[in-house]
């Protein structure tokens, strides 16, 4: 994704992070939010300007799969990319 963004250099991003559904969703909000605060960080460390990223949490909110299994929770704690104009 970093190579694609500097080779895209007007494509504004937002990068969403989730979370399971597991502890309170106050914590998985936070978590979420800073999940998707260290990808925009890893993008500018790669010199991707940030101004084109923005950084959203949205929790246990949207769910892949079931959190009632260890595999299900996984896929949940994941990055999401969205491109917006």
């Amino acid at each position: 994704m970093a190579v694609t963004l500097q080779r895209v250099k007007n494509q504004k991003v937002e990068v969403i992070g989730h979370t399971d559904d597991q502890g309170l969703r106050a914590s998985n909000v936070a978590l979420s939010q800073a999940r998707a605060e260290a990808v925009k960080a890893y993008f500018s460390a790669k010199g991707i300007n940030t101004s084109q990223i923005s950084a959203s949490g949205a929790g246990p909110d949207r769910p892949l799969a079931s959190n009632a299994t260890g595999e299900g929770r996984a896929r949940n704690r994941r990055i999401e990319f969205r491109l917006s104009q």
